[in-house]
C-alpha cells in the first residue's frame, strides 16, 4: 500500500472522529501544531523515522512533545506509533488539512513568479481563483522561481494557468510556424 493511502486513511479516521465529536477546529489546531513542530525540528523528523527506537520510547516522547494536543489527536498519534506507522505522521497531517480544506470549501493555490508579487496582484489572483473554483476562500502559497523570465504560474485544483513570458513566446513561435 502506498504511503499516501496509508496516511490518508489515518487522516480520514481522525477527521471523521472530529466531525462526530464536533471538534474539527480543535483537531485542525493540533495538526497545525504538529506540522509546525515537524517543519522546525529536523531532530523530530528523524526521531519519528528511526525504526531502532522502541514503541514505548516513541509513545512517551510524542506524548510529552504534543502534550497540549487534544485527546483525540494524541490517541491517533499513539495508534500510529503502536502500528509502526509514525513515519507517516507528516503525510497524515497534510492529508488531514486537505480534508479540512475540502470540508470548508477552501482552495489551495501555488503561485510561482520570478519576483515577489504585490498585494494588489495577489488580491487579483485570489479573485480569479475564487471565481474559477467557486470556493469560499483561497489560501495562496507564493514561490519564487528565478528561472521564470517574467509572468507567473498559478496552480490550483489540478489546473495550471501558465502566464509566463516563455510560454507566450513559445505560443507565438508556434503561431508563426503555422502561418
Amino acid at each position: 500500500m502506498s504511503d499516501i493511502r496509508i496516511a490518508s486513511r489515518y487522516a480520514k479516521a481522525l477527521f471523521d472522529c472530529s466531525l462526530e465529536n464536533d471538534s474539527v477546529e480543535l483537531c485542525v489546531s493540533d495538526i497545525q501544531q504538529i506540522q509546525t513542530a515537524l517543519a522546525e525540528s529536523k531532530d523530530l523528523r528523524l526521531f519519528i523515522r528511526t525504526p531502532l527506537l522502541r514503541k514505548v520510547t516513541k509513545k512517551e516522547a510524542l506524548g510529552k512533545i504534543f502534550v497540549s494536543c487534544s485527546a483525540l489527536t494524541c490517541k491517533l498519534l499513539m495508534l500510529m506509533t503502536e502500528k509502526n506507522r509514525e513515519s507517516y505522521i507528516p503525510s497524515m497531517t497534510d492529508a488531514f488539512m486537505l480534508l479540512y480544506y475540502k470540508y470548508k470549501s477552501i482552495t489551495t493555490a501555488t503561485v510561482s513568479s520570478a519576483l515577489p508579487l504585490s498585494d494588489g496582484n495577489l488580491k487579483a489572483i485570489k479573485t480569479y481563483i475564487l471565481e474559477t473554483a467557486g470556493s469560499s476562500d483561497v489560501l495562496i502559497t507564493q514561490t519564487l522561481d528565478p528561472t521564470l523570465i517574467g509572468g507567473m504560474n498559478i496552480m490550483f485544483e489540478g489546473k495550471i494557468y501558465d502566464a509566463t513570458l516563455s510560454n507566450k513566446l513559445n505560443k507565438l513561435k508556434k503561431d508563426l510556424q503555422i502561418a
